[in-house]
């Protein structure tokens, strides 16, 4: 298996093979190859999730981004400070999306999926745009120098506390590489101006297969209660959740399934109501699969995400 992802309360002994080690706890940081996502998780236990290659990981930094590779995979990391005009966050975002491409066609690797952790992701601007407006367009303006089609990466954008822009990427050598679109919903770039007035450019999910091997995984995105454009279920957590579930397992069968491995983010003004969506979680997915976290969602009215990456 190129690659194996899993979850666990411990590091491992060995860690020469982790392309990436993401640490659960309220630090936004990347120390001694750890990247801390700056959200603990609500159910207490300090996790980790674990990346892990077969073959020995070369590390290196690039304009502030640190790098972690072998043959098949690539995974980059960056923190932007969260100072300035909102033109001049903008500019810093789109330099480093600018920069992820760049590393990863020279390693002659397809961006799959791009993390996003914004600090205040639906603070007003006086033009009543957002942090995720700016987001939105920063990548608007690098998407459309690179793609002719809809074929996006995947992408994850979820509002955290601090004062530092998270952004990190995963690329692979693929034998294929298909976006895949949620017959249940619009397509992120298609919808209505009255949603969004700038353009949310990611596919639903990308599924994969590495060079020269038959296994295939599927990376998912953050997906809500959203049927067609439309947020469902309004006030109602569980329903919600329900609804985000149907769309996820549009992608992913969920039942005997021990290579699917889950972050849900509930947002921070539900957190009373924590242990009624860890009941419905632990019927899906089962303890060891997810990781319950808290965090800002793209629209307010939206009180629950899923997303996360499977085999097929």
């Amino acid at each position: 298996m190129p690659l194996n992802i899993f979850l666990s309360d411990k590091l491992p002994k060995e860690k020469s093979n982790l392309i990436a080690t993401i640490s659960f706890n309220n630090k936004i940081a990347y120390e001694d190859d750890i990247l801390s996502v700056g959200m603990k998780s609500i159910k207490g236990k300090n996790l980790y999730e674990v990346w892990e290659v077969q073959d020995e990981v070369k590390r290196d930094k690039y304009n502030n981004i640190n790098i972690a590779k072998n043959k098949n995979c690539l995974f980059g990391s960056v923190l932007i400070d969260k100072k300035g005009s909102y033109e001049e966050i903008k500019l810093k975002v789109q330099k480093k999306y600018s920069d992820f491409f760049e590393i990863s066609n020279k390693n002659n690797m397809s961006i799959v999926k791009i993390w996003h952790y914004f600090p205040e992701l639906l603070k007003l601007y006086p033009d009543k745009k957002t942090n995720y407006s700016l987001l939105c367009e920063a990548r608007e303006v690098i998407y459309k120098e690179l793609y002719d089609n809809s074929n996006f990466p995947a992408a994850t954008v979820i509002g955290i506390e601090g004062d530092k822009i998270l952004i990190y990427f995963f690329a692979a050598a693929c034998e294929n590489y298909e976006v895949i679109e949620n017959n249940r919903q619009v397509s992120s770039y298609n919808y209505p101006q009255n949603i969004f007035s700038e353009k949310p450019m990611f596919s639903r999910a990308v599924g994969f297969s590495f060079t020269d091997e038959a296994c295939k995984k599927i990376m998912i995105s953050g997906t809500a209660s959203i049927k067609g454009y439309q947020s469902m279920h309004d006030s109602d957590v569980i329903k919600q959740l329900k609804e985000a579930l149907k769309n996820y397992k549009t992608f992913a069968k969920l039942e005997s399934n021990p290579s699917n491995i889950c972050r849900v983010y509930l947002s921070k003004y539900q957190k009373d109501n924590y242990l009624s969506v860890i009941d419905e979680l632990e019927i899906c997915f089962g303890s060891n699969q997810y990781v319950l976290l808290l965090g800002d969602i793209c629209r307010k009215e939206l009180l629950v995400e899923i997303e996360g990456i499977s085999d097929v």
